[in-house]
This record gives structure tokens, C-alpha cells and sequence, in this order.
């Protein structure tokens, strides 16, 4: 019994056989994807972290990180070269964004992340985003208006503090929602925006890249960014944000976001005819009243406080009937998840129709119906009024 023991005690300490020690692996943060133009093949830009570079005990003038690019035919090519060009091997478990570029976009992407998934290489959770006007390898670069030293952090930073102007899309959605029928992704878009303040120009994330499949077909501005996710309230950013419309002449209000409820509601009549309701409802509190008045009375306040309310109805509306009417006429794509719901509550009609539902959804006709609860004015009960 004696000698057992010892030898149960080599086995559980002896450690894992595959084990890779953090100082023999290259830590990757970042990837973008471009074409490049002159063979046609893709490139793949990694950023690697550089751990020394932000030691506290040793000063060090390096960049905390370095960026390696190559090119090649497909993903798994491209990480074999990338390992034969740096000193350690790719480590991607840490991979924060994946960034491909408006031409890689429209090509398809699912071709590039098979290998992601087939070989488990990067993590599902990632941000992914297209880039638009640019490549996506120049916002890998180190940013003027960056406080984080590593550009990963900091364009993890944008999907994590977007609002319903973007999109903060992960790439298990994009699998989920390009590999099955019923709804089409929509991603975020990163462009380079100057600005009057400054030389250089700044980063963005605002917007939406709307997808067919997993091909890109068209680009939402963040009008119609926000009524898509008023819509599908799928993202973690899409009950983040204000609505800012004009109220009395010259002057404007802000709305904030507090809760928001979409719902949509298929209903099929005569066997094949079929049709949508879109149902939003908002609760929002007041932000910012720009006018000068006396504090109203309570009667007054109720007053102002549901003329508020059939506004902020009629922008919303306005802005949801935009974006419906876009996926529609020009992308014929639908985004905001009219078949999946026609599936889930009319699944035989939904079997007639799903090899054409592009064609069918490009003619579906639809209503909008917008409900908005202010629940309060802040710390004010009316607005801030000068004494004469």
C-alpha cells in the first residue's frame, strides 16, 4: 500500500502533457483582414502583446505591442506564416476584435472563419467589425484619441461603450445568424472621421454593415443603425442611448433610454398571405430641455409631458418605417428577423416560403405601432427659468 500511494501522487502532480508556457507563446489581441491588391489573396494583420514593454519595474521605449502582417490564400495558410515571422507561436485564446475590410466583406466571410471554428482558434465572443473607407489593418494602429496603450483595448473599448447608433456584434451571432434562415447579421462599422478640431482623423464605430448571408450588400447610418436595434434589441448595446429631436422653433430635447420592448408579430391570412406588425415599446426620461420657462404646474407638466411622448412616437415611427423600407428596396435582406418569427408561429407556412424569402420579405406588407412612456424629467420638474 505503501509504494501505490507515491505512485498516484507522480501521476496527479505530473501537470498537463500539451501545457504552453506563457513566455513561449505570442499573445495575440487583435486581427484584421485585408485583400491585398496586388495578388488578389487575403491579408492577415495580428497584433501581438509585448509584455515587457508595459513593465512597471523595467522602462522600456517599445511599443506594448507589435503587429505582423502576411499574406496567403486561405486563414490556416496565414497562421502558419504568421508563426514563421515572429519568435513565438500564435497564441489566440486572448483575441479581443477581428476588423475585416469593406472588400473582404462583400466577398464572404464565412469561407475565412471555418477555420476559426473548425480548429476552436479564436474564441467565439470576439467583437467583429467592417471597416469602411479604409483597411483593416490601419485601425490596428495606435490611435490619437486612444487613452488605452494597445489598439485591441481600445477598439474593444468602442464595442463595449457603444450605444444604439452601433452595433456591437460577437462573432457565435454571426455564425448563428448567417448559417440559419429567418434573419440576416448586421455588424458594426469602423471609419476614420475628420474632424475641424484636428490634423488627424478620428476613430468610429457608429452605424451598421448589413449582411445577406454571410456577404456584405450595404451600409445603415445611425438613424437607421438605432431603428434597427429599436427593432431587434438582440445587441448588448441596443438599450443604450438618447433620442435628440427638435421641440419649440429652435430648440431641442434629449431623450434617455431607460427600457425598451420590440416584438414582432406575423400573421398569415388566406393561407399565403402574409403580413407584419411591429410593435416598440419605450420607457425614457428627460435629459435635456433646451427652452427657458417658468416651472410649470403639475397640470401644465402632464400636459408637455404627453405632447413629449406622441413626438418621440412620431420620430421613432419615422425612423423605423426608414430602415424597413431600406432592407426592403435595396438590401432585400431581412435583418431585423421577420422570418424567424413567421417560423416560429406559422411553421408550415414558413416551409413554403423560406427558399424565397428574400423576394418575399422585398414585398411583405407591415405596420408600426410605437408606445413611449416618459417616466420622468430628472431633478427638474420643468426647466431652468432666469428671474428678470
Amino acid at each position: 500500500m505503501k509504494k501505490i500511494v507515491p505512485f498516484f501522487m507522480v501521476i496527479l502532480l505530473s501537470g498537463c502533457w500539451d501545457v504552453e508556457e506563457l513566455t513561449e507563446v505570442g499573445i495575440v489581441a487583435a486581427m484584421a483582414i485585408d485583400m491585398d491588391e496586388q495578388s488578389g489573396e487575403y491579408q492577415l494583420t495580428s497584433e501581438f502583446l509585448r509584455p515587457s514593454a508595459e513593465s512597471t519595474f523595467v522602462s522600456s521605449q517599445d511599443e506594448p505591442f507589435l503587429t505582423v502582417s502576411v499574406t496567403g490564400r486561405s486563414m490556416s495558410e496565414l497562421l502558419r506564416k504568421t508563426n514563421h515571422k515572429i519568435d513565438r507561436k500564435g497564441f489566440y485564446a486572448h483575441n479581443k476584435v477581428v476588423i475585416v475590410s469593406e472588400e473582404v466583406a462583400r466577398e464572404g466571410l464565412l469561407p475565412i472563419f471555418e477555420t476559426f471554428q473548425r480548429e476552436q482558434v479564436v474564441r467565439s465572443y470576439v467583437w467583429l467589425g467592417v471597416t469602411k473607407g479604409t483597411s483593416a489593418s490601419s485601425v490596428l494602429e495606435k490611435q490619437k484619441n486612444s487613452i488605452s496603450k494597445v489598439p485591441a483595448d481600445f477598439l474593444s473599448g468602442l464595442f463595449d461603450n457603444a450605444e444604439y447608433e452601433a452595433v456591437s456584434f460577437n462573432l457565435l451571432k454571426f455564425y448563428k445568424q448567417s448559417l440559419r434562415q429567418g434573419q440576416n447579421p448586421v455588424l458594426g462599422v469602423i471609419t476614420f472621421e475628420q474632424t475641424e478640431q484636428s490634423a488627424e482623423p478620428d476613430v468610429h464605430l457608429s452605424g451598421g454593415a448589413a449582411f445577406k448571408k454571410d456577404k456584405l450588400i450595404g451600409f445603415m447610418n445611425n438613424d437607421e443603425t438605432s431603428a434597427y436595434n429599436w427593432i431587434t434589441a438582440i445587441h448588448r448595446n441596443s438599450e443604450e442611448g438618447a433620442l435628440t429631436f427638435p421641440y419649440k422653433e429652435d430648440k431641442f430635447i434629449t431623450l434617455n433610454l431607460v427600457t425598451i420592448k420590440p416584438s414582432i408579430k406575423p400573421e398569415v391570412t388566406n393561407q399565403t398571405d402574409i403580413s407584419f406588425t411591429v410593435e416598440i415599446k419605450q420607457q425614457l426620461e428627460v435629459a435635456e430641455r433646451q427652452e427657458l420657462q417658468k416651472t410649470e404646474t403639475r397640470k401644465e407638466l402632464a400636459q408637455v409631458t404627453e405632447e413629449l411622448e406622441k413626438t418621440a412616437e412620431k420620430e421613432v415611427k419615422e425612423k423605423v418605417e426608414q430602415v424597413i423600407t431600406k432592407a426592403q428596396e435595396e438590401f432585400q435582406a431581412d435583418i431585423f428577423g421577420f422570418g424567424a418569427a413567421l417560423r416560429n408561429k406559422y411553421p408550415k407556412v414558413w416551409n413554403s416560403v423560406k427558399d424565397s424569402w428574400s423576394e418575399e420579405f422585398a414585398n411583405v406588407p407591415y405596420e408600426i405601432k410605437v408606445e413611449i412612456e416618459i417616466l420622468n424629467t430628472g431633478l427638474l420638474d420643468g426647466s431652468l427659468h432666469p428671474n428678470e
